[in-house]
Parts: C-alpha cells; sequence; structure tokens
C-alpha cells in the first residue's frame, strides 16, 4: 500500500475514532461502535460490537469504557493471562480491554495501552483515573511503529483493530520485535473467508467498518509465518450474515443487494493465537539481521538516471549504506536485471500477483516482509534493526548521468 493510501486511511481512522471518544466524553448516552453503523454514519448497535463482555466484567470497569468499546471480541477473555505479566493491548481505544488486562495481571504485572487519537488517549486516561488502576500506561503511537524497547511484552492483545491498518506486515514484524522469547501473541480481528468485490475493499468507510481490511485466514497465518512467530491458530468466534449489517450497507453508498449477497457470511470474527519463539530477542545494538531489497525495474543499480531523479530512492541508497555501516547486510534486487530472484522468493511473487508492480519496492527483514509499495525511512529502519538513528539527515550525493537513460554512451545500460 502507498505511503499516500496509508495517510489516507490514518487519518480517516483517526477522525473517526475521535469522533466517537468525544461523544462518550460528551455524554451523548449513545451505543457507539467503530465495526459497525455507527461509527460510518448510522446509529443502531452493530451485530460485531454487541454483547462482547459479560456482565461482571462490564461492572469492573468504567462506564464510559465499556460505551467506548469498539472491538470485535473479548481478547482478555481467550488470552492467557497470568500474575505478574506485562500487556501490551495495540489500539487500546478508550482502555477496557487494558483495565481488565490489569486486574488479571495484578499489582506486579502491567498493563499498556497503545493508541494514536488524542482524544481516545484522554477517555483512556480518565478510565484509569476513574478505575484507580496503578498498574496501566497509556502511549501515543501508532501500532506499525510501538514505542517500547524489544523484548519487553509477555502478551500481546488487539481488539478488532489490525485489520485497520495499511502495513499489517510491518505491525506483525512490530508485535515480533516487543515480544520477549515465548512471548505470546493473542488477539481479536475480523477475518475474511472468501473474496469480496473490488468496491468493498475501496470504500474507506469499509475500513473503519471492519470489513474491507480484513485479512483471509490463510493471510493471517502466512503474515504470522514471515514476521517469525510459530503455534498459529486461528478460532472462529462469530460469523456474520448480510442481514445483520443492513443498516451499515446502506450508510457506504454501495449497491444494497449486490454487496449482502456479496458479504454473507464472507466475514467472521476470529481469535488469533501465535508464539515467538523461545531463544529469540532482537538486540538494542548490532543486530545480526539481513535486509532484501526487491526494487522495481530500473535501468541500473541505483536507477539515478537523466534529469529526473526519486528524492525518496536517493535518500533510501543513503540509509542503506548507512545500515551496512551498522553491520546489518543489505542486498538489493533490480527486476530489470534478476528477474529470477524475485521468482526464487515465494512472498515477493505471492504481492506481485496480487498488486502487480505496484507493490514494489518490496523490503524483507530476515525473511519477513515489513514494507511494500514505498521505501522506507531511517527512522523505520532503525526501530526494525533497534539501531539509534545517526543525527544526519538521509541526503546523498547523485551524479547524475549526462544524456537521458539507455542513450548510447549514457553510462547508464
Amino acid at each position: 500500500m502507498s505511503d499516500a493510501v496509508n495517510v489516507t486511511l490514518t487519518e480517516t481512522v483517526k477522525d473517526k475514532y475521535g469522533a466517537i471518544a468525544r461523544r462518550v466524553t460528551d455524554n451523548s448516552g449513545e451505543a457507539v461502535s467503530c465495526c459497525g453503523p455507527s461509527c460510518c454514519g448510522g446509529g443502531d448497535k452493530d451485530a460485531i460490537s454487541a454483547n462482547l463482555y459479560s456482565e461482571s466484567e462490564a461492572s469492573a470497569v468504567p462506564a464510559d469504557a465499556m460505551t467506548a468499546s469498539l472491538g470485535c471480541g473479548n481478547p482478555t477473555a481467550l488470552a492467557e493471562l497470568t500474575p505478574g505479566d506485562t500487556v501490551l493491548d495495540l489500539g487500546s481505544g478508550g482502555g477496557i480491554d487494558v483495565l481488565l488486562s490489569a486486574k488479571r495481571v495484578g499489582p506486579t504485572g502491567k498493563a499498556y495501552g497503545l493508541d494514536m487519537t488524542d482524544d481516545m488517549l484522554a477517555l483512556a486516561l480518565a478510565n484509569k483515573q476513574k478505575a484507580g488502576a496503578t498498574n496501566v500506561e497509556f502511549l501515543k503511537g501508532h501500532i506499525e511503529n510501538i514505542p517500547l524497547p524489544a523484548n519487553t511484552i509477555d502478551v500481546i492483545i488487539s481488539n478488532c483493530v489490525i485489520n485497520l491498518s495499511g502495513n499489517k506486515d510491518l505491525v506483525m514484524a512490530e508485535a515480533f520485535r516487543v515480544l520477549k522469547p515465548g512471548g505470546r501473541f493473542a488477539v481479536s480481528d475480523v477475518v475474511s473467508r472468501r473474496e469480496v468485490p473490488a468496491e468493498v475493499r475501496r470504500n474507506m468507510e469499509l475500513w473503519i467498518g471492519c470489513v474491507a481490511g480484513a485479512l483471509s485466514e490463510t493471510e493471517y497465518v502466512l503474515k504470522l509465518k514471515a514476521a517469525g512467530f510459530v503455534d498459529i491458530t486461528l478460532e472462529v468466534t462469530r460469523e456474520y450474515r448480510a442481514a445483520e449489517a443492513k443498516t451499515f450497507l446502506e450508510s457506504s453508498g454501495l449497491d444494497v443487494e449486490k454487496v449482502a449477497d456479496a458479504i454473507d457470511g464472507a466475514f467472521v470474527s476470529a481469535f488469533i493465537r501465535a508464539r515467538k519463539p523461545d531463544g529469540v530477542a532482537q538486540t538494542s545494538t548490532a543486530p545480526a539481521v539481513t535486509f532484501e531489497v526487491f526494487d522495481p525495474a530500473m535501468c541500473c543499480s541505483t536507477g539515478v538516471c537523466g534529469p529526473t531523479v526519486d528524492p525518496r530512492l536517493a535518500a533510501f541508497s543513503a540509509d542503506a549504506d548507512w545500515l551496512t555501516s551498522q553491520g546489518v547486510t543489505v542486498t538489493r534486487h533490480n527486476l530489470a536485471q534478476e528477474p529470477q530472484a524475485f521468482i526464487a522468493q515465494p512472498l515477493v511473487t505471492d504481492l506481485l500477483k496480487r498488486d502487480g508492480v505496484e507493490c514494489l519496492p518490496i523490503v524483507l527483514l530476515n525473511g519477513a516482509v515489513v514494507s511494500h509499495g514505498s521505501y522506507p525511512r531511517r527512522d523505520e529502519l532503525a526501530r526494525l534493526t533497534g539501531l539509534t538513528p545517526s543525527a544526519s539527515t538521509s541526503k546523498k550525493k547523485v551524479a547524475l548521468a549526462a544524456t537521458s537513460c539507455c542513450e548510447p554512451n549514457s553510462g547508464c545500460c
């Protein structure tokens, strides 16, 4: 997914979640949901977010935390949390799953919540105070860029948030990074069981409605495997019928009858479990990692030819040199010059079959896809490797060919 689409998606999600948090704070009294019509313009409580928590769980947290619950499951009920665990909730919203987790891990444990939306964080902090929770901390940030050190978390939970990310490969890689060796991934999410119409995938409102961003069961497992996880299981907890989403579909602006037939039974809530292998830990210095970069077809190894220079490509070339200087192995493949390298890597061929050359460049970290469609920036590369980015900016002087690419004697082809 391109940077532009990622930014648009992130801002759309942030706006919708912020509006829901403000409604709760303003004591509107309306039930809210992000997986159904009230997130996308309707007003009825949807089938995805309804009846997820028991009465005892609901009574154990502030009412606003329950009102702002936007999930598709109850990861705290299914995750194996024990006293003393350190838990991280990706996309913590109003804080309900963080507060419930904090009770289960006890005073010797800790529960973190990570959210990118200021209004949701303000609501979560207010709920923390109301609950009197002393082993809870809410962090501002993105689930693709977790602001915690490597190897610090025992259990990662999430409630119908990963499907909203435009870069799920990076989410999985980040989850793997921050988990301790033997740490557990235990999330609720919406998963697709078959293909849906392209217009559903493109509809931004449906991203917010937990539908268009849903991975298939196979894709979810493959992405977790690519990130390094083992012992992966996927347990269906709820199946969704089109009749339950009538109001939601009407608010989307799509052909209701056409889309209803297409998505009936195509989406389910699932509880996904996985584990980071024992003995696997990212170090904070000189990590033993390998980046493999699959570049689009370019006339030469740098792609910098003629009067036009892609500044991101020049910056990435400098960043790749910086990684190499830090002891990281960086290998780059040019589609025009090394097509066999693309064919030999199943993750790359799968992306090319699905998205075409628009998915290039593809960046793999230790065999796991961490970026596609754009080059990661230096701070992203540093975070993935546990390195500290240098103070200098990613600039590189590039000598341009005097003539256009591939002309005789251009020195380019």
